[in-house]
Formats: C-alpha cells, sequence, structure tokens
C-alpha cells in the first residue's frame, strides 16, 4: 500500500434558512458574507494546524495535507494523519461559532485510502479512491449533521428574554436604527453578526455586480418596501455532482493520455468474482492526482461562469426594465449567494424571468466556451431555476423554499427526457431530487410495459425554469399550491382513457412549466413550453390597437384592414389591447371550472378574437392552433415554422384530445418511466394562465421585440419587410 490518506469535508448547511431568516436585506447581504468567509476560515486553520502550509502543497510530494477545494461556503481537504484532520474541523467550526452564530458549519473525516488506488465494480468503469471518497464524505455529511443538536438549539428561550425585532430569536443586545420611539430595537446574536458583516459582503457583490457599493444598498433598500411585487430566483446547476465525481474517473478527465480505453488497458479489466475492489492502479499513474489537478480549476471554472452569466443577465434587464423601475440608473437585483453552480437573488418581480432567461441563457454559453469546462463537457452545463414571485413583506424565507422546490420541479422534467449516458462511474445513480417524488408524474403510453430498473447515468440536455405568483398569503406550500391548479378533464379525455384507474391522472394542468431555455431544444416534450412560446403569448395579450392606421399588423408582419371581419374596432383607443383584459380575465375564471367549460368560452371568444392573437392560445394539437397553422407560423428548431404542429416537422409532440380549439395539449414523448425508456404522456395542459401571471414580469416585452436588435441571443422570426415581429422570440 502506497501513501494513506484521508478526505476532509467543511460544508455549511441551511444557507438560505440562514439568510432569510431575517426582514432586513441589509443583514441578508451580512448573512451571504459570512457564508462566504468560510473559504477563509478553512485556508487560516490550515495554516494553523499545519504550519508553513501553501496552497501549492501536494500528497504526491510527501506533504501532510493537500487542498482541494476552498470556496464559498465549502472546502475540501485532504490529511495523511485524520486526527489532524479532525482537528482542522474543530478550528474551522469554533470560529464559526464565535463570528457567526446561527450558521450551521459541520465537517466529516472519510475512510482511510490508498492515493494511488482505484475503486472497480463489476459492469461500470474504474473511477480514482480520491472521487470515490469524496463522493462518500458527501453523502456522510448529512447523516453526521442530523446526529448533533442543530443550531436552534444554541438560542434557547429560558430564562425568558425580548424577541429580535429582525428575526424572531431570543435577543441578546439592543441597538439603535434610524430616530423615534422604535429606534432602540432588540437583536439576536446572529443579527448583530450579520450586521457586522453587511459592509464587507456589499462591497464584494457590487463588485460581482460591476455597481458601487452605495447603488447595490440603495437597491437593498428598494426592495424591502417599494416594488409592488419581488421575486425570489433560485438557479442551480443540473447533475453537476456527477460531473465532478466524472473527473476521477477513466472515461472522464482522468483517461491517460494514449488509452483508448478507460482507465487504461489494465484498469478496464474488472473483477467478476467480488463486487468491488479497491487497488493501486496498474499503469502507474496517481489517479487521484490527476483528479486532484482537476477539480480545483473545474471549481473555478463553474464559479467563474456563474458570475459571469450573472452579469450578462444583469445587462439585459438595463435594456428591458420598464421606465421608472430603476434605481439610481440600475436594475433593482441583489444578489446574495452567487458561487458554485448556484445563484439566488432578489429582484423587483417586472424583470423577474426576463432576468431567469437571461442568466441560464448565458450559463449555458459560458460553460461552453470555458475551456476548463468544455474539456469535460464538451457541450457545457445546463441549469434548472425556480422562481417565486411574492408582495414585498412576505416572509421570504418561505419564498425562497417555494423557489427551491419550483427549480426541483424543473429539474425533473427536465431529467425525465434526457438521453442516458451509461452507467455511472461510481455505481450510483441521479436519484430523484432530494428523493421526493414529481408532483406530476406521467403516466407510460397505453401498451408499454416498464421494463425492471436499473441504474441508468443521466445528463439533462435543457435548461429550465418553474415560477409561481403568490396572490395571497394563505400558504406557499408547493405541493398545495400545485394541487389549486389541477381541474377536472374533458369528457373526451375520459372517453378515450379505457382505464378507470388511470383517468385520475387526466386531471388538467392549469400550467405548461416548466419552460426550457435553451436554444435548440426543439423536441415533442418541448412543444409549447419553449421560453418562445411563453413571450408570444404575453406579446399577444399586452398587443394594442392602433385605430389612426385602421390596421392590424400581424404576427407575419403584414397587415389587416380594420373594416369588418377583422375583429379591429375603429372606434377603438389607442391604448385598448387586441385582446381585452375583461374578456382575458373571463376566461382565466373559465380555466378553473374544468378543461370543457374553458374550451367553451374560449370557442366562443375565438369567433372573434382570433386575428387578434388569441388563436397562439390554441393547443398546439387543435385543428387551428399552433398544430394546424401554415408554414410561416410554427417555428421549427432553427425558428422557421412548419405545418405538421411539431417543432422537429412531426406530430409526435402531442396527443389528440377530441374536439375542435382548445386551449390544452398533452405532452407524448420518449422519456424516463421508472429510470428506462419508454413513451411518456404527460396530463393535459395549457399556457393561458401561465402567459397572464408572466406579463409584468418579462419586462418591457414591446421594446423588446420592435426596437432591440438583440439576434445575438435569440432568432426572431422575420416578418414580410424583414423585421422582427412582436410576437417573435424575447431577447
Amino acid at each position: 500500500m502506497g501513501v494513506t490518506c484521508h478526505v476532509v469535508l467543511i460544508e455549511t448547511s441551511g444557507n438560505q434558512s440562514f439568510i432569510f431568516e431575517t426582514t432586513k436585506r441589509r443583514e441578508n447581504v451580512g448573512a451571504s458574507e459570512l457564508i462566504y468567509r468560510l473559504e477563509r476560515w478553512t485556508r487560516d486553520a490550515l495554516r494553523d494546524e499545519f504550519p508553513g502550509f501553501d496552497p501549492d502543497w501536494r500528497i504526491i510530494d510527501g506533504r501532510d495535507a493537500q487542498l482541494l477545494v476552498a470556496a464559498a461556503g465549502g472546502g475540501k481537504v485532504v490529511v495523511r494523519d485524520p486526527g489532524r484532520g479532525r482537528a482542522l474541523v474543530s478550528r474551522v467550526t469554533a470560529r464559526a461559532l464565535r463570528e457567526a452564530p446561527g450558521l450551521d458549519v459541520c465537517g466529516v473525516v472519510g475512510e482511510r485510502f490508498d492515493w494511488e488506488g482505484i475503486h472497480r465494480e463489476a459492469d461500470r468503469p474504474p473511477v480514482s479512491l480520491l472521487a470515490r471518497r469524496c463522493r462518500e464524505v458527501h453523502e456522510a455529511l448529512p447523516r453526521v449533521r442530523a446526529d448533533r443538536p442543530g443550531p436552534a438549539s444554541r438560542f434557547p428561550r429560558i430564562p425568558i428574554v425580548d424577541e429580535c425585532a429582525a428575526s424572531g430569536l431570543p435577543a441578546h443586545d439592543v441597538i439603535t436604527e434610524g430616530e423615534g420611539p422604535r429606534s432602540r430595537q432588540p437583536r439576536a446574536r446572529p443579527s448583530l453578526a450579520k450586521r457586522e458583516a453587511r459592509d464587507a459582503g456589499f462591497r464584494r457583490l457590487a463588485d460581482n455586480a460591476e455597481i458601487s457599493k452605495e447603488k447595490l444598498e440603495r437597491i437593498a433598500d428598494h426592495l424591502e418596501g417599494v416594488p409592488d411585487w419581488v421575486a425570489v430566483v433560485h438557479a442551480d446547476g443540473n447533475s453537476l455532482g456527477h460531473l465532478f465525481t466524472d473527473l476521477g474517473t477513466a472515461g472522464g478527465g482522468d483517461t491517460p493520455s494514449g488509452s483508448d480505453t478507460p482507465g487504461g488497458s489494465d484498469a478496464a479489466v474488472h473483477s467478476d468474482s467480488s463486487e468491488h475492489s479497491d487497488s493501486p492502479a496498474s499503469d502507474g499513474s496517481p489517479t487521484s492526482d490527476r483528479y486532484a489537478d482537476a477539480l480545483g480549476p473545474f471549481s473555478k471554472a463553474v464559479d467563474a461562469c456563474t458570475v459571469r452569466a450573472f452579469r450578462v443577465a444583469l445587462a439585459h434587464c438595463k435594456q428591458v426594465l420598464p421606465h421608472g423601475h430603476d434605481v439610481d440608473g440600475e436594475v433593482p437585483v441583489l444578489p446574495l449567494v452567487l458561487g458554485g453552480d448556484d445563484l439566488t437573488v432578489i429582484c423587483t418581480g417586472s424583470v423577474a424571468l426576463a432576468f431567469t432567461e437571461a442568466y441560464l441563457v448565458a450559463f449555458e454559453e459560458a460553460t461552453r466556451d470555458h475551456p476548463d469546462i468544455r474539456q469535460q463537457a464538451p457541450d457545457g452545463l445546463t441549469a434548472c431555476a425556480g422562481v417565486a414571485v411574492v408582495k414585498p413583506h412576505f416572509p421570504f424565507s418561505a419564498a425562497y423554499d417555494l423557489a427551491e422546490e419550483l427549480t426541483k420541479e424543473a429539474k425533473k422534467t427536465v431529467k425525465r427526457y434526457s438521453v442516458p449516458h451509461g452507467p455511472s462511474a461510481d455505481g450510483s445513480v441521479d436519484d430523484p431530487v432530494d428523493g421526493s417524488a414529481a408532483p406530476d408524474t406521467p403516466s407510460a403510453a397505453p401498451g408499454g410495459a416498464r421494463q425492471s430498473r436499473s441504474r441508468t447515468r443521466i445528463r439533462p440536455r435543457a435548461s429550465a425554469f418553474s415560477f409561481h405568483v403568490l396572490y395571497d398569503s394563505g400558504g406557499s406550500d408547493p405541493a398545495h399550491l400545485r394541487d389549486r391548479m389541477r381541474v377536472a378533464p374533458g369528457a373526451a379525455d375520459i372517453a378515450a382513457e379505457p382505464d378507470p384507474s388511470r383517468r385520475r391522472e387526466l386531471r388538467a394542468l392549469l400550467y405548461a412549466q416548466p419552460y426550457v431555455v435553451t436554444r435548440d431544444m426543439r423536441e415533442p416534450w418541448t412543444l409549447g413550453r419553449h421560453w418562445d412560446d411563453l413571450a408570444r403569448r404575453v406579446a399577444a395579450l399586452t398587443a394594442t390597437v392602433d385605430p389612426a392606421a385602421g390596421t392590424d399588423t400581424s404576427r407575419t408582419g403584414a397587415s389587416r384592414t380594420g373594416a369588418s371581419g377583422t375583429g379591429i374596432d375603429p372606434t377603438a383607443g389607442a391604448d385598448d389591447r387586441k385582446l381585452p383584459a375583461s374578456q382575458m380575465h373571463d376566461l382565466r375564471e373559465a380555466l378553473f371550472s374544468g378543461r370543457d367549460a374553458a374550451d367553451g368560452r374560449f370557442r366562443q371568444l375565438l369567433a372573434r378574437y382570433r386575428d387578434r392573437g388569441l388563436d397562439l392560445f390554441a393547443g398546439p394539437g387543435s385543428p387551428n392552433g399552433l398544430g394546424s397553422r401554415g408554414s410561416s407560423d410554427v417555428p421549427d428548431s432553427s425558428g422557421a415554422r412548419d405545418g405538421s404542429g411539431a417543432r422537429d416537422g412531426s406530430a409526435a409532440g402531442t396527443v389528440a384530445a377530441g374536439g375542435d380549439e382548445s386551449l390544452f395539449w398533452r405532452i407524448s414523448d420518449q422519456g424516463l418511466l421508472d429510470g428506462q425508456p419508454g413513451q411518456v404522456i404527460e396530463p393535459p395542459v395549457t399556457g393561458l394562465l401561465d402567459a397572464m401571471n408572466a406579463v409584468h414580469l418579462m419586462g418591457d416585452l414591446p421594446d423588446r421585440h420592435n426596437h432591440t436588435r438583440r439576434h445575438d441571443r435569440h432568432h426572431l422570426p422575420a416578418g414580410a419587410d424583414g423585421e422582427p415581429t412582436t410576437t417573435g422570440a424575447s431577447a
């Protein structure tokens, strides 16, 4: 046996709870700064525990410790002595208790392993033991954390003390803030620590946003109560944990040069006599060393791409921010978590979806262009996001929980339609996010038998987001909110399903989420729920009549005269919408009466408002909806349109539900059912409610379509005069 080592993992947990437990935006920034400081604490503890420590130390050179990753909220180190590893954890956690009370910091020391060893399992590619142990400590950390008291136990309420004005925790001291009788406020120790750290936090985050600290402080104050709506946006990379493990596999960044076989000719031979074995690399190459060399640059690259994507999204929002919604010329966006593949921001509701879409697209582009990421993932990385839109004084801890659940919803759908890439390098499978079941599990196609479950490696190929606007404070439980958005199926749906036990699955969904933002992702499962589709519907809802010209500009750039039969009222005012708000709200109310009632009302309105854009809300499988228009109206993967109804030129994307025009459609595509490929058929969905909720969340949509020519981000369908149309893809 060669050099034996142990992996030490130190991480924070409950970061968002720590950030959002206070109602003060400036203290949210201070909490973010305290989490960020874990990187510094880890480096300081290494220098104290290992005198003379240098970040360039390497185990292969005989050193006692090697720093693998030190980032905001986490650190990973390899040590030769497990006792010194435990001492390292103690130094970091003790400092966190002193300087960041209330922050949950925990560490774990992994099992011993041979630095030059390879982990082998039958029928799976070999993986370096360092990569294997890194995965094991990540799995062990939640168990270790659960075995000890949590942060709440540090703040007992006996003896009885006053309550913190910002967090509700027991007060530790009294501060003076502002003037008047309420200027003296009791504060808890976590609140005081966050206040002390907020200046440093504003400086760091202002640098990420490329604005001054003073402007970011004014943005924080603005978001505390000025906008009508604010949004919590949470984004997270897709299956990045498994990609990190791949850095240590022979099939990922560990393949020795000149070897076409994973792990070299000897490493590819598996032992059939045992389930797994740990042995030194037979080719003499220290695979753990290669993994360690790849891990640091890859982590830094992902972090840099997240910051870059944030800046691109911020610049994009400056172009679409409605007039009067700025703060000293800046977009009201307050970043709180910006590191690794995680992003959490608070922003004004008027650009919530515009920011989210721009960030996800920019993240894909940044990771695709970065050489350190392209080496491991040639097509770049994808991410999913959740957007919770609430009133400014709504509890932001609950808003974040909702945003996180919406992110998981988007991830599950994207993963469901991802193509398997073979077994996982370390033998594991991408389990459902956090082990929870999808809220709307699709069914297998009739006659489609589900095969036995096996471990399949999935790498999501698209970025998407889900969102929810919380109009009342009656509850923010995601499962309850989504269940309220399910209504009775149509009679045709019930008649077409011979199995009574499966008819409950036909309950129609009043949302078509998640919405895919990946530009070239035009597959049957994205039919009707791409960002472009949402933008067209929103543009149709906000389009206004031009009575002076006596014409109505159509989606193809042509003109229609405002005479009889056109649907345009010659007496309409300049600000009158082509689709009257009263009629749209009437249609919205009909949605909650069930599919048949909604479709009946829709067909009545369609007779009058078809040429005003109402036909954009017809399901893609409807006779006169997107699925039956001419070649200029249905976009394929290049932005053109054909008349088949499916984005790829086929009709495979929808399942006809019977009847004439409908607000609803059903998606059918190849996907994963219990981990196995099969034909997935989703419940009926509609895009009307999503569009109505998104009207005030996408920025100045008409200006984007009429005045900006950002063809570099999206390809807008051109009208007859070659100009982008008012209902083309949003850019």
